[in-house]
């Protein structure tokens, strides 16, 4: 494994040692694949300034942070919504016309 310069008068020297050049590079020699799931993106997102509390709240009390949070949940909803089976709405209006209405109390 290569030492990389860990102060700024080394980095000449680091860098005049560097060779290019345009031979293949053997698998042993070429860098680590990454896998899809260990690339992370920032995203920006604008949410009122009440929701973020409440979402900061909840990650302290889980003892996680925000974007682990947030991650979570997108992906909870993003695979409900995948395994969601839609129906019509004349279906969906046939299954709570069947429904017996609630007895109001007094």
């Amino acid at each position: 494994m290569t030492d990389y310069p860990t102060n700024p008068g080394d980095i000449q020297d680091f860098l005049a040692g560097l060779e290019f050049g345009d031979d293949p590079v053997g698998p042993a020699e070429a860098p680590p694949v990454l896998r899809d799931d260990a690339v992370t993106v920032t995203t920006s997102l604008r949410i009122p300034f009440e929701l973020h509390q409440r979402v900061k709240k909840a990650a302290e009390t889980r003892n996680v942070t925000m974007s682990a949070l947030i991650r979570d949940w997108i992906e909870l909803e993003l695979a409900a919504l995948e395994n969601d089976q839609p129906i019509s709405r004349a279906d969906a209006l046939r299954a709570l016309a069947a429904l017996h209405p609630l007895r109001q109390s007094a």
